[in-house]
């Protein structure tokens, strides 16, 4: 069944796209015998263990990697995070850390970890200069310096099962370490990132019997989804935030814990750093000591391409609430900054609808309560155009030149079909005939 205003294309093909991938997954995993069919081998059985004799974990525990048992050795850490903000530079900077046995944003490691940096995005011009701005900006000593122990390997044109054979197995192979970070997810998906069976597979199938293979821990980077709707986003709580990662709910419920950053407002260089799944084995508290803690403020440092810890005190400075109850309210020149100055294409490019204003505001962490009156200040100053489109009148704004832009071609495409003869009326045609 064709989905209603979809082409038959549009309908079917991710979920070919899916049907393939699974085909693949699938025979990636069964080994060529020359002279013989494929058959699928089955799965080695389950280790069945007495509930009762289960020991505790010692104090010390080896498959421990990051402490309180907030991720060990098999298990594994979605980080999620806005398009731009630094992932790479916060999964670079707990490399670091963790490989010299340092605490990195509040999280210890058990000792120094051997880590493996798996990535797409960075070239070694990049990675470099992430080290170089680590070294610099968190004071790394030359005697830490010779105890961290990471390796980095650049991966971009491989995905999905290949990815995982030949990439991740042949690189874990060679160097054994006790950390692996992926970054980012997307780019080794090889599938729709919405379609479980297509996650389930990449995480489960592929990534999985590594992790045990291997009896290492994993940090995966991920993006996040798009913004709560209305007032949505305002009822979320604690472990709602480990579901911000884009696509399926699965790369959350898959992941053993997870960590959100996301810019606060109304100042985009301040994020909160969210321990969203699992936090509570990190043993953060208030200043009272008694309540658990979740959250911790983070910025980009001036001394180098890293990442610092803010106190509360030095955000609530530099916050500067307009209003009660902690909303932020932004400057108009700020609010007009996320109007396109230019368009690519069409006219209508560059115009905004209301629900693309609420979610920019969402992303900077305005408060949707100084949605409109900015709007309205903006339009009254001559700084933004309104039009209206389609029979519902939808609104959209922009620059004032560019709302002109798109009207003329509106209108000029009107005259051009007033200009077009109307065929017949179908009953007129039929008397022509006889």
């Amino acid at each position: 069944m064709v989905a209603p205003g979809y082409t038959i294309k549009q309908t079917l093909l991710p979920k070919l796209n899916s049907l393939i991938i699974s085909k693949k997954w699938y025979e990636s995993a069964i080994p060529d015998v020359p002279g013989e069919s494929k058959k699928k081998s089955p799965p080695p059985v389950p280790e069945l263990v007495d509930f009762y004799s289960i020991p505790l974990p010692p104090e010390d525990d080896p498959n421990e990697l990051l402490r309180h048992r907030f991720l060990c050795r098999a298990g594994a850490l979605l980080l999620v995070g806005q398009t731009g903000i630094g992932k790479s530079a916060i999964a670079v900077q707990c490399a670091v850390m963790w490989s010299i046995g340092r605490e990195a944003f509040g999280i210890q490691p058990r000792g120094c970890l051997r880590i493996l940096i798996i990535q797409a995005e960075n070239d070694m011009g990049d990675m470099a200069e992430f080290r170089e701005g680590m070294l610099k900006g968190l004071a790394i000593s030359e005697e830490d310096r010779a105890k961290s122990v990471i390796r980095t390997a650049r991966v971009d044109s491989v995905m999905g099962a290949d990815f995982c054979e030949h990439a991740v197995e042949p690189l874990l192979e060679m160097m054994k370490p006790d950390l692996l970070i992926i970054d980012p997810a997307l780019s080794y998906l090889g599938g729709e990132a919405n379609q479980q069976r297509d996650v389930s597979m990449f995480l489960r199938n592929g990534l999985n019997p590594l992790l045990h293979k291997f009896n290492c821990g994993l940090v995966l980077i991920h993006h996040t989804n798009k913004p709560a709707q209305g007032d949505q986003k305002a009822a979320w709580q604690g472990g709602d935030f480990a579901y911000l990662g884009s696509g399926s709910a699965e790369w959350a419920n898959w992941a053993r814990a997870a960590i959100v950053v996301r810019a606060l407002g109304p100042r985009d260089d301040y994020y909160e750093f969210r321990a969203a799944k699992r936090g509570r084995r990190l043993r953060w508290m208030e200043d009272d000591g008694d309540t658990p803690k979740f959250t911790r403020i983070i910025a980009h440092s001036a001394l180098g391409i890293c990442w610092r810890e803010v106190t509360e005190a030095e955000y609530e400075a530099v916050a500067k609430p307009e209003t009660k109850a902690g909303k932020f309210k932004p400057e108009l020149d700020r609010f007009m900054e996320i109007f396109p100055g230019t368009f690519s294409g069409e006219p209508r490019n560059a115009l905004l609808s209301a629900e693309q204003i609420k979610n920019a505001f969402y992303d900077r962490g305005w408060h949707k309560d100084f949605y409109k009156g900015l709007c309205d200040e903006a339009e009254a100053s001559g700084k933004i155009g309104v039009t209206r489109i389609g029979r519902l009148n939808q609104v959209l704004r922009g620059l004032p030149d560019l709302v002109a832009t798109y009207e003329k071609r509106v209108a000029e495409a009107g005259t051009m079909m007033q200009e077009v003869p109307l065929k017949a009326p179908l009953n007129a045609r039929r008397k022509r005939r006889k």
